[in-house]
């Protein structure tokens, strides 16, 4: 687990961080499920997806900037091998952050679930 937190880099506490609180504040609106809670849910799980498209294209560009620069990684393999380890760990940021978006929005379908009737059925 360290070596995948490792592999996509810095913004990795962004994507945790803020998927966190995505979670903490969906727990919270299912546990007294009110519109305006929902808003901040909603409000955090973007600052998470957007964290989380930030670490990819940050870790895209660091293996299009630093492939070319070490010609002595091509050394007893293949470029498609070089290049296709570093896509792998510049998804990571994605795996954490649509897990962390998943478990919010499974707590946030049971506060929707709790919601109470507008038509009072």
């Amino acid at each position: 687990m360290v070596e995948f937190f490792q592999a996509g880099g810095f913004v990795m506490f962004f994507v945790l961080g803020f998927g966190a609180l995505a979670i903490a504040a969906a727990v919270y609106f299912a546990r007294s499920p009110d519109d305006r809670r929902l808003g901040m849910v909603r409000a955090l799980s973007r600052t998470t997806l957007f964290s989380m498209l930030a670490g990819i294209a940050t870790d895209f560009a660091a293996v299009f900037h630093n492939v070319p620069n070490h010609p002595e990684w091509l050394e007893g393999t293949s470029l498609p091998m070089v290049v296709m380890t570093g896509f792998a760990e510049a998804l990571a940021p994605a795996i954490l952050g649509f897990t962390l978006l998943a478990l919010a929005s499974l707590v946030t379908a049971v506060g929707m679930r709790r919601l109470p009737d507008p038509q009072g059925a």
